[in-house]
């Protein structure tokens, strides 16, 4: 009778396992509105939010091509833009092959974790 537990443990256990790892193995792309334009147009808005640069980065992403979302992700320079009195920030990815700027998120509540304010 212990055997027949513990092969029904180890079945369920194989069962819930197996339905687990299928779970984070569904990944399905998202199409998220952002606003892109000129560079003076960034910094007017950067500007009247009182946001500075602190943070740039080349980040890896996937874009779309003539046929749907590449596979093969391209490089794009990042910067994050922080007012730390008011905590708003702005996320923004250069797109140098057409000149122009990304806003791809923005909002408040920024803040550094460990930070105690």
């Amino acid at each position: 009778m212990k055997m027949l537990g513990a092969i029904l443990l180890f079945i369920t256990v194989v069962a819930v396992a197996t339905d687990v790892r299928g779970q984070e193995e569904q990944v399905e792309w998202q199409d998220k509105p952002i606003i892109c334009t000129r560079l003076d147009k960034i910094e007017e808005g950067l500007s009247e939010r009182g946001e500075r640069l602190l943070f740039e980065g080349i980040q890896s992403t996937t874009v779309r091509d003539a046929v749907g979302l590449s596979s093969i992700p391209i490089n794009l320079p990042i910067s994050i833009y922080v007012n730390p009195k008011t905590k708003t920030y702005t996320i923004i990815e250069y797109h140098p092959s057409y000149e122009t700027y990304c806003i791809i998120s923005y909002g408040s509540g920024w803040r550094l974790i460990g930070d105690r304010t």
